[in-house]
């Protein structure tokens, strides 16, 4: 059985789409689109366990990932739900349409494949591990430290603490499971096996992203019977973010 994850609906559409983020991430970070997805369908915006509000586990897998969404569409009452997934996300989603074809309408793949990817990670859980919000004084404090270990760039160090909450006894503390993420990097980041597939399929892709190459799509092209990509210029693996308009309008209209 899976776990009971924490999700915010959106809309009051008679279809329903599911919108599973990445690493690290959470919810909140499709909120906006969230909202304009959710002019014509019921949107869920769900944390996977060992992010956002979701429960914390020693574990954390795609076998598991699956589970636990598979649990929410049957807690939900939903008997088939379109999918859309970004990095991990877009892993999980891909391995849950394998193992459950009958309950996805539509599949949504954002800059992800399916390979194994050489974990790039380790500098930002070393960070994360060497944080001790517990006992800081302010969220300034934490950002500084992670600053000095990961650099100024202008998106990972604010990406990270929007995974930082303020605890009731005092301090703070990471909303995401830093340990158990840690350990099992491998896992997220292995191929995951797929078969041949018949669901309406759209891979999208960030043209500055190096996640996805030509090569790679090409190996999908022969997994996906019904398959459409597309590309966003000027974006990279945060093409949702990074160009959210664009994102929106592809997306929209495979979808409808």
């Amino acid at each position: 059985m899976g776990l009971d994850l924490f999700s915010r609906k959106l809309g009051e559409g008679t279809e329903h789409l599911i919108i599973l983020h990445g690493l690290l991430g959470s919810a909140d970070n499709w909120q906006t689109l969230g909202k304009r997805y959710a002019e014509e369908f019921t949107v869920h915006l769900v944390d996977a366990r060992n992010h956002g509000r979701s429960p914390h586990s020693t574990d954390h897998s795609y076998e598991l990932m699956c589970e636990d969404l598979l649990e929410y569409l049957d807690q939900n009452e939903i008997s088939k739900a379109h999918l859309l997934g970004h990095s991990m996300g877009g892993k999980t989603v891909m391995t849950f349409a394998e193992k459950h074809p009958e309950r996805v309408a539509k599949l949504i793949v954002a800059d992800i494949a399916p390979k194994a990817y050489t974990p790039h990670h380790g500098p930002i859980f070393d960070a994360l591990l060497n944080t001790n919000p517990t006992s800081a004084q302010s969220r300034d404090e934490v950002q500084n430290f992670l600053e000095t270990k990961l650099g100024h760039e202008p998106t990972l160090v604010p990406f990270l603490m929007k995974g930082l909450f303020r605890v009731k006894e005092g301090g703070y503390n990471w909303r995401f499971n830093v340990e158990t993420l840690a350990k099992s990097l491998g896992g997220v980041t292995e191929e995951i096996t797929l078969s041949l597939n018949t669901i309406p399929t759209l891979f999208i892709r960030g043209r500055n992203s190096n996640y996805v190459s030509d090569k790679e799509l090409e190996r999908i092209e022969d997994l996906y019977v019904q398959l459409e990509t597309a590309d966003i210029e000027d974006a990279g693996h945060w093409l949702h973010a990074e160009k959210p308009d664009e994102f929106f309008d592809i997306t929209n209209e495979f979808l409808s």
